[in-house]
């Protein structure tokens, strides 16, 4: 006969709930099946949907292998949130190559910047943080990027011709839009420095891919062709280059501060696209790229600044002949000019229309001096005065005629208020590596603000976005230097 209890127990833990009961008696279940199973019915999903594209929808496979990294891309930035600023700057130097899923707001910079808003965003709000600190170009950054807004919904309202299609009007509104919000991503979520300089090597990578491609395309094409290289118009790809050259060329030359690799990699990236900065003939470019050399020179060192001039006054001897015919086609010859008495028939025929333009622009701004006529209206402008629609050609008489008295005291505002920025880090910056993302980045305006006086380049997705990521470095970089001398502050009065 078996002993009181014994035959109850193993019952008894039986009848118990799995996490009470011995190991012996908690029932053992094995998923290693299941892991090749989900692989397998993606490969064949994966595998369907390529069959698809190619043979249903007539999709060449280049573009479907393209489709296929962007989405592992996207995906990769989904799971590695952090990942997703350093995918942006290796998307802005190639943004005509980036694969588009034909579905309306599908694309990859507008999946980057959904990562990127909810990695800044949502963690703050679950850690009942500040999600935004307040910073110098935040504000008028914010405010002109809410005047596009206005403008577009002015165009819409009161159209400024016949054929005005708002949904294509606000579509490139938010590509502009777009481009400025990385400015308050990055000056809110970098961690420290140690990222800053990761983010910089990224910057320098992109920068480096932009630039193979227009190295590609120039060798393939010759010397006489133009080219446009991954962004799609040559004057935009030229003041891209002019604009990251200013600023990688003295980061990527501080001492002490980069591993070997990473400093020949912004050594690299800082040569070629120097080089590839004359490559798509853009004499606004030119002078861009030149005044903030001259204007690196004269921060770094005045023996520099006295090599660059004496190289800029023997440009006649050393430039190739490509880039001295293209600088002579401002004027015509001096025959032609003793022929000519109007000044504006003494420019080339691009030159000449430009001031045209900008004649007859600055004529209509006077009709609606305060607000402008609306987004995109300049096309719709000349029209009435001239033989086709033309666009402006400046980004400043661009914002008279369509954003009037307010955008250009805004837009003035906003330049201004990144002078500032730049000039306050360099005034309180403990390192090298801050002193010099400072200079960077004042002769990145420099080349800006000269290559927007003869285009339309500061709302362009790949410019702004790219400039503005450099501003969010900046202001970061001061609010670290801040929280800095705060905390020691602090410590001397804990001290005292």
């Amino acid at each position: 006969m078996a002993e009181p209890g014994r035959g109850a127990r193993p019952a008894a833990q039986r009848a118990a709930p799995l996490g009470m009961r011995p190991p012996s008696q908690v029932p053992q279940y094995s998923y290693g099946w299941l892991m090749p199973v989900l692989g397998g019915l993606v490969a064949i999903a994966f595998a369907f949907l390529v069959f698809k594209l190619h043979y249903t929808y007539g999709q060449a496979p280049h573009r479907i292998v393209k489709m296929a990294l962007g989405l592992v891309v996207v995906l990769f930035a989904f799971f590695r949130p952090r990942f997703a600023i350093h995918a942006w700057l290796l998307a802005m130097p190639i943004g005509e190559w980036l694969p588009s899923s034909g579905i309306p707001g599908l694309n990859g910079p507008n999946l980057l910047f959904i990562v990127l808003l909810l990695t800044w965003v949502v963690p703050r709000i679950m850690g009942g943080e500040r999600i935004m600190i307040r910073t110098r170009i935040g504000g008028p950054l914010g405010l002109f990027a809410g005047l596009l807004l206005l403008s577009a919904v002015h165009g819409m309202l009161f159209p400024p011709g016949s054929g005005y299609e708002p949904v294509a009007m606000m579509k490139a509104v938010w590509q502009s839009v777009l481009g400025f919000s990385i400015y308050f991503i990055v000056a809110n979520t970098v961690k420290d420095e140690r990222e800053i300089k990761n983010l910089l090597v990224t910057l320098a990578v992109g920068a480096i891919l932009g630039g193979l491609i227009a190295v590609r395309q120039y060798v393939t094409s010759g010397d006489t062709t133009r080219i446009a290289g991954a962004l799609g118009d040559v004057n935009d790809l030229a003041a891209y280059f002019a604009m990251v050259a200013a600023f990688l060329i003295p980061v990527a030359t501080v001492p002490g501060t980069f591993s070997v690799i990473r400093r020949v990699t912004l050594l690299g990236s800082a040569g070629l696209v120097t080089l590839t900065a004359f490559m798509p003939k853009s004499r606004g470019a030119y002078i861009g790229l030149a005044l903030a050399v001259v204007y690196l020179a004269n921060r770094i060192s005045k023996r520099a600044l006295v090599v660059v001039l004496v190289i800029i006054a023997l440009s006649p001897v050393w430039a190739p002949s490509s880039l001295k015919d293209r600088i002579a086609e401002t004027r015509v010859d001096d025959f032609e000019m003793a022929l000519m008495g109007d000044a504006t028939d003494r420019l080339d025929p691009s030159s000449a229309v430009r001031l045209e333009i900008w004649g007859v622009v600055m004529k209509k701004f006077v009709r609606s001096p305060i607000i402008g006529h609306g987004y995109a209206s300049i096309p719709y402008l000349t029209s009435e005065d001239m033989d086709k629609p033309w666009s402006a050609h400046s980004l400043y008489v661009e914002t008279a005629g369509e954003m009037g008295l307010v955008g250009l005291f805004v837009l003035t505002w906003l330049f201004a208020m990144c002078v500032r920025s730049g000039r306050e880090l360099m005034r309180v910056t403990s390192n090298m590596l801050g002193r010099r993302v400072a200079i960077g980045f004042l002769a990145a305006t420099v080349a800006l603000l000269i290559t927007n006086l003869f285009g339309q380049r500061l709302t362009h997705i790949s410019i702004g976005g790219t400039y503005f990521f450099i501003a969010g470095l900046v202001d970061r970089c001061i609010y670290f230097e801040r929280e800095r001398r705060a905390t020691e502050d602090a410590k001397g009065v804990l001290a005292t």
